[in-house]
């Protein structure tokens, strides 16, 4: 993914025909397919509408991390995979809410082994076969959630965390990278999503909600180990420690720590475009 991220305070952000320029810095567009844009900017309609018009995608992060939004000109003419994605949803939606669930928990128990843990998932792999409705299985992958946070936040120091998955606020460190790095990721499946046609409003695992892209949100659970361990990551080898948040309202990722992860990011994030690709193609074979 050719991302270009702007977290500076108060830029200036303007486009030409050929450029977008930010501040004193002018970076061609051909080079760029989706800008992420956190905290407050003034972007005028002219210049968002030259970047989509071109095609390139806008995430906007709020600058205490914490609302986002897409903007993208996608005008998908894949409305047959619209329709089958539909008619899957109708017909097949418990069987591919299985597949997903049943994805997420292999590869959360393959990312404690990494770290020497183990967990049982005979029994809870079992249920899920006989599931016989969605509300049943999101019980199944709340149980399994509280025995994988158990785990997973003994790697940490106790000074980052609070033993728990918090959110909506984060109330440690921990929990704030992880709310921060699945948001961000959250919106990048959304873009990648709609430039392959889906509708993102409509998932399998996960319920239409108001604005929620519950598609993208089905993508996240092959993804979220992934994440996890980059989180863990930047907190093991010292790139974040407890000074890099603030607490107001919550823990979040001060200005200055964000810099520090940036680079990673987009290095996790051009990592894992393949595996995003196999994921959306394996998931529009199920439809």
């Amino acid at each position: 993914m050719k991302t270009l991220i702007i977290d500076t305070k108060y830029p200036t952000i303007k486009t030409d025909a050929n450029s977008i320029k930010i501040d004193d810095k002018s970076i061609p567009l051909h080079l760029i397919d989706t800008v992420l844009i956190v905290g407050k900017t003034e972007l005028l309609t002219n210049d968002i509408n030259r970047l989509t018009s071109k095609g390139k995608h806008l995430i906007l992060l709020s600058n205490d991390l914490q609302k986002s939004s897409v903007i993208t000109s996608v005008f998908s003419k894949t409305n047959e995979l619209k329709l089958k994605q539909y008619q899957a949803v109708l017909e097949k939606n418990l069987s591919v809410a299985k597949y997903i669930l049943t994805k997420k928990i292999l590869l959360h128990k393959e990312h404690l082994a990494l770290h020497q843990k183990s967990v049982d998932i005979s029994q809870i792999i079992e249920n899920i076969e006989k599931a016989q409705d969605l509300e049943n299985l999101l019980g199944f992958e709340g149980s399994f959630s509280k025995v994988y946070f158990k785990e997973y936040f003994s790697l940490f120091p106790k000074v980052l965390h609070k033993g728990k998955r918090s959110k909506r606020p984060p109330l440690d460190p921990v929990n704030a990278m992880l709310s921060f790095y699945y948001t961000l990721f959250y919106n990048f499946l959304t873009v990648k999503l709609l430039s392959y046609g889906f509708e993102t409003g409509i998932g399998f695992l996960h319920k239409p909600f108001r604005s929620h892209q519950a598609l993208s949100s089905d993508m996240m659970e092959f993804f979220r180990a992934d994440i996890n361990e980059l989180v863990f990551q930047n907190f093991d080898s010292k790139l974040l420690t407890s000074s890099d948040f603030t607490k107001k309202n919550g823990v979040y990722l001060r200005y200055e720590g964000r810099k520090k992860v940036w680079s990673g990011f987009k290095e996790f994030l051009n990592s894992k475009e393949k595996d995003i690709n196999e994921v959306i193609a394996d998931i529009r074979k199920m439809l």
